[in-house]
């Protein structure tokens, strides 16, 4: 899980020209001034980024995500992570559910060359550690900590919305009768959960 510290941010990937030629504007002494119209421009970019990933309209709040550490690729990867713990909570992992996944991972605008990527396609072939699940439920109070009861309310549905879909991916098909989630996909499911209580 050390993608979301990564320093690196593929998806900037015109920035280090970009700074070169806004470097060759300035003269030394103006070095504090460009450093401070670099952050801003860093800043307006991955709050448009994030405004894309999450679908959130509100400026004020995405600035707060992206002062607390919150980008497009680590709220991506924790927007993935309740999709795989779902899918792994038997031990391995159905063609019903990757394809579920993968779905998700499309409407997320997951797709190759994203970075979030790597991470999806690591946890398709690894499940994720047990130390994962304390790290995501952490972040997610995090994040709830700024929202507004409405935005509170639609960030839990569309995040167990989307994890209760693995967990009803494979009941369909086998033909089960009755419950279509298992109980460890439940338990999951209520750990999950227990990050919005």
């Amino acid at each position: 899980m050390n993608q979301p510290n990564n320093p690196m941010h593929p998806h900037h990937h015109e920035s280090p020209r970009f700074k070169t030629l806004l470097d060759s504007m300035f003269v030394p002494k103006n070095q504090e001034l460009w450093d401070r119209l670099w952050e801003q421009i860093q800043e307006e970019e991955q709050v448009a980024e994030l405004k894309r990933a999450t679908g959130i309209q509100d400026e004020a709040l995405l600035k707060h995500f992206v002062d607390i550490g919150v980008n497009a690729e680590n709220l991506t990867a924790m927007a993935l992570y309740p999709l795989m713990a779902v899918a792994w909570s038997d031990g391995f992992m159905q063609l019903e559910e990757k394809a579920a996944i993968l779905q998700a991972a499309l409407d997320l605008h997951v797709e190759k060359g994203h970075a979030s990527y790597d991470v999806l396609e690591n946890w398709l072939d690894h499940a994720p550690s047990e130390k994962c699940m304390e790290l995501w439920q952490a972040y997610v109070r995090a994040i709830r900590e700024s929202l507004s009861p409405e935005q509170d309310k639609a960030f839990r549905d569309e995040t167990i919305g989307r994890a209760r879909k693995v967990a009803d991916a494979t009941g369909g098909i086998l033909g089960r009768f009755g419950d279509r989630i298992s109980d460890k996909e439940e338990k999951v499911l209520q750990e999950l959960d227990s990050a919005f209580q």
